[in-house]
């Protein structure tokens, strides 16, 4: 998801963080997205993206470690929900202190795609001097 799906909408710039785990915890990828309290109407707010669960989200206090336990984001319905569906569920967090009461559960038409990139990826980097370079 690119970050100007997100402050296209006009909600204030958060931190973005993606990367995955290592082979112990099976080459998860995983996306942060976090706005700290001064960019709310509020309490900060912190999603979470993995790839085998999904969008999950838990409340910031005034400091990053201060958090609510982590729920999962129950409006956004797919694990690879439409990056427009993600922006408009943090829009009206970030913006209203809440989360929607709508449902966003369309899947984003390149989800096939990053499933067939993320699959490539742990196959090279399996391999005995794995290095990614990128998709083909």
């Amino acid at each position: 998801m690119r970050c100007e799906r997100v402050t296209g909408h006009g909600t204030p710039p958060g931190t973005v963080r993606a990367g995955r785990t290592y082979a112990r915890h099976g080459n998860t990828m995983y996306i942060v997205l976090v706005w700290d309290i001064s960019r709310t109407a509020g309490t900060g707010l912190r999603l979470n993206w993995e790839e085998d669960t999904g969008w999950s989200y838990a409340l910031l206090g005034v400091g990053p470690s201060i958090a609510t336990p982590t729920q999962p984001l129950s409006a956004l319905h797919r694990v690879f929900a439409a990056p427009d569906d993600v922006a408009a569920v943090a829009e009206h967090f970030v913006r209203n202190g809440r989360m929607p009461c709508g449902e966003f559960g369309a899947e984003w038409e390149q989800a096939a795609a990053v499933r067939a990139t993320i699959d490539r990826f742990r196959v090279v980097v399996s391999e005995p001097g794995g290095l990614w370079t990128g998709p083909e």
